[in-house]
């Protein structure tokens, strides 16, 4: 059993044309010690980009228990939601295996509709991991796990193209009992549309929650233990976990243009409690900058560990990483010891102009395992 532990810093900014008060916000998110186990699947979402007025291109990608070989899907049976389906093909060139028996497994797809509509892409498997606290305990295996994504074509001359959001965070996470929990799914719209989110129950199939679901803050002691979501900015927090053990979620996350309601991403996510005693690693960054399209942010950032002794590895995603001429994170890009700097690098141009913030997390990993 690998564990890892792990510091995220998240901050958001957006860029703008020229006006005085036009901020960078920048807010400090810590996330506690953590770890993984699990019998299928564990966590997933669907996406999609549109390629043609009524064709897209979808991604599944599941995370499941790498042990799991019998239950290893090498193709999904896919409802597009317009009365047709197909079996997709597993794209094995991208498979990766990943500490803590996690496979990372992307099914993609594409599919052109007969109109403009709103439509919902799904698929359904019949195994979860055993053992999740708050599904159908101690028979969680039994449940399916079942995957969702509503998305609207619009009329290309007048609405232009509908891309969903793209979720930069994995969608499994590790933390420590009565330590604050907390995970930011970081999603991004390239179509610079506005993204809200809530939490709802896992599904077992089409609008049938699993059964037995329990909020994580339901599971053991009541005293000092919420689970809330901030509909924003998509910010989990569990203050605090009181059970080790195994916990799902679900997150919908929700998008808007010009105030109508256009796609919803159902995402089930993996929670995993660990009694750990490590400390985390802490990144030190600014609180506030303006950001003027055309100016170039340049963002100091320290990296360090209470545990001296040990090595922390740096990365970052967000936004500004997936847009043409990108932002770029310089640094130690392996296990390096503390403390150390590293930086990160924006040239903006008038391209990079939202209304919507831009959000980067900053994840700083030790090697205490």
């Amino acid at each position: 059993m690998l564990i890892y532990l792990i510091s995220f810093y998240f901050f958001k900014f957006v860029i703008v044309n020229y006006s005085p008060g036009n901020i960078f916000l920048l807010a400090l998110l810590i996330i506690l010690p953590a770890t993984l186990t699990a019998t299928h699947n564990r966590a997933g979402e669907i996406t999609y980009k549109q390629t043609g007025a009524l064709s897209i291109e979808m991604t599944i990608i599941t995370y499941t228990k790498g042990s799991s070989v019998a239950a290893d899907r090498d193709s999904l049976d896919v409802f597009w939601g317009d009365g047709t389906r197909q079996f997709v093909l597993r794209d094995n060139s991208r498979t990766r295996f990943e500490p803590n028996d996690i496979k990372i497994n992307y099914y993609i797809a594409s599919h052109t509709y007969p109109g403009a509509a709103t439509y919902s892409i799904s698929f359904l498997d019949p195994n979860r991991v055993g053992g999740i606290l708050n599904v159908n305990y101690p028979n969680s295996i039994d449940i399916p796990f079942f995957l969702t994504t509503t998305f609207t074509l619009l009329d290309q001359q007048f609405q232009g193209f509908n891309n969903s959001a793209v979720l930069l965070q994995p969608p499994i996470d590790i933390g420590c009992v009565n330590k604050l929990f907390i995970h930011n799914p970081n999603a991004y719209d390239p179509d610079g549309d506005s993204l809200a989110y809530e939490l709802t129950a896992p599904l077992q199939a089409l609008n049938t929650p699993v059964p037995g679901y329990k909020l994580p803050d339901e599971i053991g002691s009541a005293a000092g233990n919420s689970f809330t979501i901030n509909p924003i900015t998509g910010e989990v927090r569990w203050n605090s976990p009181k059970l080790q053990g195994e916990y799902n979620i679900a997150i919908r996350i929700k998008e808007y243009r010009n105030g109508n309601l256009i796609n919803v991403i159902l995402r089930d996510m993996q929670i995993l409690i660990r009694a750990c005693e490590n400390e985390p690693p802490f990144i030190k960054s600014i609180d506030e900058l303006c950001v003027i399209a055309g100016e170039k942010i340049s963002i100091d950032i320290e990296v360090s560990d209470p545990n001296t002794n040990q090595k922390v590895k740096l990365s970052a995603t967000g936004g500004p990483f997936t847009v043409s001429a990108p932002a770029v994170l310089s640094g130690p890009a392996i296990f390096t010891s503390v403390k150390f700097n590293a930086k990160l690098e924006w040239q903006t141009n008038c391209n990079h102009i939202s209304d919507q913030y831009y959000q980067v997390v900053l994840r700083a990993v030790d090697n205490f395992y």
